[in-house]
């Protein structure tokens, strides 16, 4: 069954918490990009190789605005001039989008899909586009397909020593129209709380850069199934806009992965926790019983132990024979 997630993110060298000890002191784009691919960079900036054996990458490439020089193909240095490219310790690096791809697409469909998207609403904005689709087995068994898209955040800038612009396109996170009206949208609605200023919010987010392509990725993966032949849809509104009343789940992300693992260890420990409070809970009762009557309590706990040692009598008896029915020929 397809499934609608579309994710974007923003990844930055500060790590964002304290390193660990003998751990990363910050985050690199080359390092992000050798995970995404599977594969062996060189992380000029730190002197560093970061290496990544991944069996579930199926698919990997670059994607770059018409007339891009030939390093911009270069994965390794690609990174490595996004990299030099910023000067400060907390830098953003690149954007990352992910894709859950459709199961009831082929590969090459999936990578049609990828493509298209990607060329028509980062890619022809100016954008350069690390494409890694990934493949594992999910929890049922079944393909989980994935795509990873990590996109630049400065034109390319052929005259330039980094490769690229000397500022970031502010533009790719929001234009200053769509700000100022969302802004505006939301300050009137605050004021008020009508319907109608409501609405008007809710259009206004609707131009957000984050919103459009969210869109734009259920309409071209619906696209691509109806393509396709497959009944299936994705549809990236709130459930409360589907007409869906359902309380929505929190996002569990990498902790999902470890759920199942962890489960038979937490099952044992809380029946323990809890077989040990209910021990104590019914001691304590006792003992308030036996301080207002202990003839009655002892009478009650020889009856307990009467009683179970019928119920073990009854479990060791053999069963009835069962009674042979003619089957019918």
């Amino acid at each position: 069954m397809a499934i609608y997630h579309c994710r974007l993110k923003v990844l930055s060298r500060s790590l964002g918490r304290a390193a660990r000890p003998g751990g990363a002191t910050r985050r690199s784009a080359v390092a992000a990009a050798a995970y995404r691919s599977g594969e062996t960079l060189y992380d000029l900036s730190q002197n560093k190789s970061f290496s990544f054996h991944k069996p579930d990458v199926v698919h990997t490439e670059i994607m770059a605005p018409e007339g891009a020089a030939a390093w911009v193909f270069d994965r390794a240095a690609l990174w490595n001039f996004v990299e030099r490219a910023e000067k400060r310790q907390d830098a953003q690096l690149m954007r990352e989008v992910e894709l859950t791809l459709p199961r009831e697409l082929t590969l090459p469909q999936q990578i049609a899909l990828v493509r298209a998207y990607v060329g028509r609403q980062f890619v022809r904005e100016g954008m350069v586009a690390d494409i890694g689709i990934h493949c594992p087995k999910a929890a049922d068994g079944l393909d989980q397909p994935h795509a990873h898209v990590m996109l630049t955040l400065r034109r390319l800038d052929p005259t330039s020593v980094t490769g690229f612009e000397a500022t970031k396109e502010r533009d790719w996170n929001e234009t200053e129209e769509v700000r100022e009206a969302v802004a505006e949208a939301r300050k009137r609605f605050n004021n008020t709380g009508l319907p109608e200023d409501k609405a008007a919010l809710e259009a206004a987010e609707a131009r957000r850069n984050i919103n459009v392509w969210r869109a734009a990725w259920a309409q071209a993966a619906n696209a691509a199934l109806e393509a396709a032949g497959s009944k299936a849809r994705i549809d990236h509104r709130t459930l409360e806009k589907q007409g869906i009343f359902r309380t929505p789940q929190r996002y569990l992300g990498v902790a999902a992965r470890h759920i199942e693992k962890a489960y038979d260890y937490l099952k044992e420990r809380l029946t323990q926790w809890i077989s040990v409070k209910a021990r104590a809970s019914l001691y304590a009762e006792l003992e308030h019983y036996k301080r207002r009557d202990p003839a009655k309590v002892a009478d009650f706990i020889l009856r307990l132990s009467d009683m179970a040692e019928d119920m073990a009598a009854d479990y060791r008896r053999p069963p009835p024979p069962i009674p042979e029915v003619p089957l019918d020929r």
